[in-house]
């Protein structure tokens, strides 16, 4: 493996580990949050708890920076809530890394040597995401091509007066699609298939049975389900699910989803006025009895789960409709929801300078320029690929090392505030004595292996300052210092931002 490779896997598999913690963060907030709405809202009109639910499963594909002034997170005061609880579950990282492979002069966890993550893990834990998203997306297509099957097999229906109720329905609820009517006694459930040419799947015990407004019952309910185009929303949902199959609250929320679009269904037939709702409630116990043997949950179907079944029928009996009027107070309702729940952006992901003195924006890499923290000292280390002084093994140096004579002084690189002065470091006993300082913007220095340190946390330095000296603290081979820069909570070649090493450098390890 190539160190660029390397690199390019590490930097990549961070990004995305961090993006989809922050999401998996924000949508079980989310749906904290949702959950206690719709139970709130139970008498509400369906659309809205539907709107709800997608709103959870939208936040998961949305940018994880997304902000705006008057949403909730903003109101409440979200630097102190969220940030703290995101910064315990990601930002902890950084500094102490999952390092398994690599480590740095033989201190476990490394910060010294391998990237933040081991390679080699990052790479596992992608292919066990990959393999997990293509065995879980495989399970759904296949039980999708089982009904694409029934399909494909089914004869046209060619009952007039089965067809005259197609049509009826279709003008009913304005859809312009071509619909198609199959039949087939292969399977006991009604169910839509197709998006943009849909497909309505008639058990043919349902066509044969004598029941009173059976048919038609069934074909209205199908017939709303292609108005509102739930075939594709349901695709959209399997989509998200597939790539969240490891978090519940995306699985959660799409049955959700499911169970409330049965009812706006539900709700849509009777409010065309066209049929009781006795008859209706009726029907779809009848097509239950007719023999389900198991939900059709990953299509549009007239059954739902069986504990949402007493509610359906509840909400038919009382006669619960969706007219045109339902649908427009319902939009804005769901918009406004969507505007103040979604932004939910913190402060680790949009580092603030507050609380900084003389504070840098570091708005791009390249205006970064830190000071020596050893001046004069020789490079005895760089940062990339290296081999482990101590199990000989090959290791990514992901800082800088360098020496000087005893009791050198190490000096800030730039101006900031200390976050960590210890000699007991949470990252790992074998990083000795270390200093971390913050410098805002997202720009963060860390320096470990410290013999004497002459600041603590809290203090506002200015670069130059000293903070310690150079010592061998920890597990080490020599007296040295270890120096890395962290940008955004990723790690950089220190290198680029200070100037001298590109003269200084010796390639020989202590």
């Amino acid at each position: 493996m190539t160190s660029g490779f390397t690199t390019w896997v590490t930097e990549s598999a961070g990004v995305l580990l961090r993006v989809a913690g922050w999401e998996i963060l924000y949508a079980s907030v989310l749906f904290v949050l949702v959950l206690g709405l719709t139970r709130l809202l139970r008498r509400a009109s369906p659309l809205v708890r539907h709107a709800l639910w997608g709103l959870v499963l939208l936040r998961l594909v949305l940018p994880i920076d997304l902000s705006v002034p008057f949403s909730l997170w903003g109101l409440v005061g979200h630097a102190d809530v969220a940030s703290s609880a995101g910064t315990l579950l990601l930002d902890a990282w950084p500094a102490s890394g999952w390092d398994t492979g690599g480590t740095t002069e033989g201190s476990a966890p490394s910060t010294d040597y391998g990237p933040k993550t081991s390679t080699y893990w990052l790479l596992l834990l992608l292919a066990a995401w990959a393999i997990g998203a293509i065995t879980v997306g495989s399970f759904a297509v296949a039980r999708r091509r089982i009904y694409r099957q029934l399909v494909r097999r089914a004869r046209p229906v060619t009952d007039v007066s089965v067809l005259a109720i197609v049509q009826h329905w279709q003008e009913s609820f304005r859809v312009r699609r071509r619909v198609r009517t199959v039949t087939s006694d292969e399977f006991s459930s009604p169910f839509t298939y197709g998006s943009l040419r849909p497909v309505v799947f008639l058990p043919r015990a349902v066509l044969e049975s004598d029941q009173a407004g059976l048919t038609e019952s069934v074909v209205a309910h199908e017939l709303a389900h292609v108005s509102r185009w739930d075939d594709l929303l349901l695709k959209i949902q399997l989509l998200i699910s597939v790539l969240y199959f490891f978090n519940p609250v995306a699985w959660a929320s799409a049955r959700r989803m499911r169970d409330e679009s049965e009812q706006i269904c539900d709700g849509m037939v009777l409010g065309s006025g066209g049929i009781p709702a006795r008859t209706y409630g009726r029907s779809i116990l009848t097509v239950l009895r007719l023999g389900v043997a198991g939900e059709p949950n990953l299509i549009p179907a007239l059954v739902s789960t069986r504990e949402r079944l007493e509610m359906r029928l509840k909400g038919i009996k009382k006669g619960r409709s969706i007219t045109r009027a339902s649908v427009l107070y319902s939009l804005p309702v769901a918009l406004t929801f969507g505007m103040v729940l979604l932004p939910m952006a913190t402060a680790p992901i949009e580092p603030s300078n507050a609380g900084v003195a003389g504070a840098v924006a570091w708005s791009d890499v390249q205006d970064i320029v830190l000071a020596n923290p050893m001046p004069g000292a020789r490079v005895t280390s760089a940062w990339g690929p290296t081999t482990n002084p101590y199990t000989g093994k090959e290791a990514h140096h992901r800082g800088v090392d360098m020496a000087d004579k005893a009791g050198s002084a190490v000096r800030a690189a730039a101006d900031g505030v200390v976050e960590v002065a210890t000699a007991d470091y949470s990252g790992g006993e074998n990083h000795g004595a270390v200093i971390i300082i913050d410098h805002g913007g997202g720009l963060k220095t860390f320096y470990s292996h410290l013999d004497v340190l002459a600041v603590a946390v809290g203090d506002r330095v200015s670069e130059g300052d000293r903070i310690g000296t150079q010592g061998s603290t920890g597990r080490v081979t020599g007296p040295h210092l270890h120096f890395e820069v962290w940008l955004d909570g990723e790690h950089a070649d220190p290198a680029r931002f200070v100037a001298d090493w590109s003269v200084n450098r010796e390639n020989t390890q202590i």
